[in-house]
């Protein structure tokens, strides 16, 4: 019993085997400080497929958001269902996500998910989970696409290539507006309609009409100052009767449909060079806009067969007054012949009678026809002795065809003064698609071709300033503008060769050929002016394309070569120049087209 206390204190005092007995408390520390980088790898991988998850859900998403009314609580339910179906395969990890954050102004959808990660090695000290947060945001701005159709409504369109026109420009229409396909000119039924989408039609023949509407514009010139002012003259009209004076004004086309009785229908001229080519604001008569008026045309000698298709009016009507020679010729031994007509062999006799408004005065013998004089009328008395009278004009034909006094108080009634305008009207910017629906259905394949014009009022319709106010101003990454072009033919006016014609075409966009406004009539004969005119159509597009953002896609159904290289030129590049050979094509060139436009819609 005396050794007991010593040994006690022997074994107070012995260290042996503590290290044991530490290293067994220790160990369980020691294992779960050294899982703990297995269970952090492990944490980080499951979150990384957890990001990329949700990544993908926010991108996928983000169109979403410009949907009205946005539905947040579907965005967040689908966005979690993909985040979960990404990490099914981890064992007991668990994944929510927070309310998403949108901002639709900068087209923006935040994501953000919290995850909850079971642990193996830390759990032994008692952490049985982990947790991260992780966050996605996609962004995309919506753009507002505007864009305009420019379609070829010329007479070659008639049949089924109008009608596949119509079908394959309705079913753009409807994937612009709704992203739906194959319903023609047929509104798609319980479709919402995208929001940030213009659309405008412009029709064109040899002439664009603008609408009526339009008519107490201020950028309109119905007095002819603009010519005036290019010219020095106002072409096509005149006061005195005498072509070696230039008129000078005034000269109100207001006035000449008052007076004939008609009203204007909406066409308007070319502007005068270089502003044909341009979008410059009309604040300067230079750069305004002529209403159209088609003047009265002259028939040669009045011989049916020779005839430019626009004489309305007679040429010694209204107020004008009477300049004529009148011309008696008389034949004797005259006999009626089987088929009823006279034959004389007698000898000839002539006296002549002029008449200069209220004063005659009898020449008898002495001529008074004037050299290439214009015979208004002849007619024939037969019997022994035939007389035949014939009334010559003491003016030129240009004289005649330009008598602002012939239009007084005729009362014509009738559409003439518009020869060549077309029906179908331009539908300026809008965002009511059955409008463009129904402007589209209603065009009708009529007249000839002016791809320039359509081309500028194209161009016009998809910039804000005036004529045409209602596109957006331009903001490049905000507002997309697409100018669509479509035509089966060529620049080509109709012209006209006879060399008995003074005008060398009917009245169109630059008035009459011989009016030189794209060169003189002899230098613009035939295929040259095709060529001018192509040249003022790439003019045209380039000016869209470099000063106005506007990207130009170009259709030439069965286009030649030369008009190939033209749609080329006024192309936005190889890409945007398509040339189908037969009409039943147009659809599916329109549909590839609209589905790169709706893409732009969205821009990263």
């Amino acid at each position: 019993m005396r050794q007991f206390p010593s040994l006690i204190r022997r074994f107070g005092r012995d260290e042996r085997g503590a290290f044991a007995a530490i290293f067994g408390l220790m160990a369980i520390v020691l294992v779960a400080l050294g899982g703990a980088v297995v269970d952090y790898v492990s944490l980080q991988q499951v979150r990384n497929r957890g990001q990329i998850a949700l990544d993908a859900a926010a991108l996928a998403l983000q169109p979403e958001i410009f949907k009205n009314p946005i539905d947040v609580a579907d965005i967040k339910k689908r966005a979690q269902d993909l985040m979960l179906d990404r990490l099914a395969g981890e064992h007991g990890v668990v994944a929510g996500l927070v309310e998403p954050t949108v901002d639709v102004v900068n087209g923006t959808l935040t994501l953000e998910a919290e995850m909850t990660v079971p642990t193996v090695f830390v759990a032994l000290v008692g952490v049985h989970e982990m947790n991260a947060r992780i966050t996605s945001q996609a962004t995309r701005r919506m753009l507002d696409v505007e864009v305009a159709m420019v379609l070829d409504n010329s007479g070659s369109m008639g049949g089924s290539r109008m009608s596949n026109l119509k079908t394959a420009a309705c079913n753009a229409v409807n994937i612009l507006f709704y992203d739906k396909d194959g319903l023609g000119c047929m509104l798609p039924t319980g479709a919402t309609k995208n929001a940030n989408v213009k659309m405008a039609v412009v029709p064109f023949t040899a002439l664009v009409n603008i609408g009526t509407e339009y008519k107490n514009a201020t950028w309109l010139d119905w007095t002819g100052a603009s010519q005036l002012a290019a010219y020095g003259k106002i072409l096509n009209f005149d006061d005195d009767d005498d072509s070696s004076t230039p008129f000078r004004g005034p000269m109100d086309r207001r006035t000449l449909f008052a007076e004939t009785n008609t009203a204007w229908q909406g066409c308007v001229e070319a502007r005068i060079s270089p502003y044909d080519t341009t979008d410059d604001p009309p604040d300067i008569a230079e750069r305004k806009f002529i209403p159209l008026f088609s003047p009265d045309t002259v028939i040669p000698n009045n011989n049916p067969n020779i005839s430019n298709n626009n004489n309305y009016v007679s040429d010694t009507g209204g107020t004008c007054a009477v300049k004529t020679c009148t011309q008696v010729k008389s034949q004797d031994s005259c006999s009626k012949n089987w088929w009823g007509n006279w034959s004389c062999y007698g000898s000839s006799s002539y006296t002549y009678t002029k008449q200069v408004g209220s004063v005659t005065e009898n020449l008898y013998s002495a001529s008074c026809v004037p050299a290439d004089a214009v015979a208004l009328s002849v007619d024939t008395v037969g019997g022994w002795t035939t007389k035949t009278t014939t009334v010559y004009s003491l003016l030129s034909e240009r004289e005649l065809q330009e008598r602002m006094c012939k239009y007084n108080g005729t009362s014509l009634n009738s559409d003439r003064t518009n020869y060549t305008c077309p029906s179908a009207k331009i539908l300026p910017l809008t965002e009511d698609p059955k409008s463009v629906l129904d402007r589209i259905n209603g065009m009708v394949a009529s007249g000839n071709t002016n791809i320039q014009q359509g081309t500028v009022w194209g161009m016009h319709s998809l910039t804000s300033g005036e004529p045409l106010t209602e596109a957006e101003p331009e903001a490049p990454g905000q507002v997309s503008k697409v100018l669509i072009v479509m035509t089966d033919g060529k620049n080509e006016p109709a012209t006209i060769n006879n060399s008995n014609d003074i005008n060398g075409s009917v009245y169109y966009s630059w008035g009459f050929r011989y009016d030189g406004r794209l060169g003189t009539k002899a230098e613009v004969s035939g295929s040259k002016l095709t060529t001018v005119m192509d040249d003022r159509t790439v003019a045209a597009c380039e000016f869209a394309k470099k000063h106005r953002d506007i990207d130009v896609y170009t259709i030439g159904l069965g286009a030649s070569s030369e008009t190939k290289i033209m749609l080329n030129n006024c192309s936005s590049g190889p890409d945007f120049a398509y040339f189908p050979d037969s009409a039943s094509e147009l659809n599916g060139v329109f549909r590839a087209i609209a589905a790169r436009l709706a893409a732009l819609r969205l821009s990263q």
